[in-house]
């Protein structure tokens, strides 16, 4: 029981991410995860680059009775179907990615019958029931504590999932990635314009670059620090009306841009890519075997732009069902853990 207090108080004296930090560290993942199922080929020739990290399978909670729980879906089919989580580590550190937390926790779901994307955010502040403590606490705690291993085994755990791959990015500042794909193109209100230009002298001042404010709203191009500022602010009105306030307002907008730059890279010639890769790839630690792949390479060039129409960002937990209450000193969102499950498998597997 000492140790578990140890860790619990270990966790909370970690600095908490940048809000600004945690959507470019999966834009880049994604990116990445884009690339490996899309471009394999380009990949091969970048192993070396890679940081490869196998993880203890038995020891990552995994629902193995899940695929008999997804209605309407064959084996086949369930097998068919990618599920890879994003996490974005804050560390300062570029020689050491695990001297951080990670507030960024995506599902990316690519579904070969559905020719689907889907992007699923889970909330920073979900409660959930981590290994290692002797109470609920933010679901983002589990990375800080136990990494990979025990976010992923985590997630498994309080949610019924099977997830075994994963991607983790560690950078500091990538916006020369969104600036090399020409920026991120999105539609923003008249408020949201406020709010990037209120924000957006401190991400020039990171990047060096002279101030560039936004001067008109509706649908833009956004640079590289501009969207750092967009995907920041929470004070404007939100597209979503489930979603009103603090991080889930935060999630639509990540996921917005990321729907952007998957666009942006898709579009992007086999030389343009591969200098992007270039620019990301050391910061990269994963356990996909880019090889199990291979075979899929066919069907998902043949339709690529089926899959790029046919994108969807989702928040699960939803608010719907979840209440964010004052526990042990923390806001924490509590939820229907059933209800969740449900609509992860739906997302993923149904649709």
């Amino acid at each position: 029981m000492e140790e578990v207090s140890k860790r619990g108080k270990r966790y909370k004296e970690k600095k908490k991410m940048n809000p600004w930090l945690k959507w470019i560290l999966i834009i880049i993942a994604i990116i990445i995860i884009a690339i490996i199922v899309v471009a394999g080929k380009i990949i091969g020739d970048k192993l070396g680059k890679i940081n490869f990290k196998h993880l203890d399978e038995k020891n990552l909670g995994i629902n193995e009775d899940l695929a008999s729980e997804v209605e309407g879906v064959t084996k086949k089919e369930y097998e068919q179907v990618i599920n890879i989580l994003l996490l974005g580590s804050d560390s300062k550190d570029m020689s050491d990615q695990y001297a951080g937390n990670s507030d960024a926790m995506i599902i990316v779901s690519i579904n070969p019958k559905y020719k689907s994307i889907k992007l699923i955010s889970i909330p920073r502040d979900t409660a959930a029931n981590i290994e290692g403590f002797d109470h609920r606490y933010k679901i983002n705690a589990a990375f800080a504590t136990g990494k990979e291993q025990l976010a992923i085994k985590t997630i498994n755990e309080n949610f019924g999932l099977d997830l075994k791959e994963y991607v983790t990015i560690n950078i500091s500042s990538m916006y020369d990635i969104i600036n090399e794909l020409g920026g991120v193109d999105l539609e923003i209100t008249k408020e949201e314009m406020k709010w990037i230009n209120e924000y957006v002298d401190m991400f020039y001042k990171f990047s060096g670059k002279p101030t560039k404010k936004v001067t008109s709203y509706g649908k833009v191009t956004l640079t590289g620090e501009q969207a750092a500022a967009h995907v920041k602010e929470r004070m404007a009105g939100f597209k979503q009306e489930e979603e009103q306030h603090g991080d889930y307002g935060r999630t639509v907008r990540q996921r917005e841009v990321f729907i952007s730059m998957l666009n942006k890279i898709m579009s992007k010639d086999i030389g343009e890519i591969s200098r992007i890769i270039d620019l990301v790839l050391e910061q990269v630690t994963t356990n996909i075997n880019v090889a199990k792949y291979t075979t899929m390479l066919p069907e998902f060039i043949a339709n690529k732009d089926a899959y790029l129409n046919n994108i969807t960002s989702v928040m699960v937990p939803k608010l719907e069902y979840s209440k964010e209450i004052m526990e042990r000193g923390a806001y924490i969102y509590v939820t229907d853990v059933e209800k969740a499950k449900k609509d992860f498998i739906k997302y993923m597997y149904q649709m």
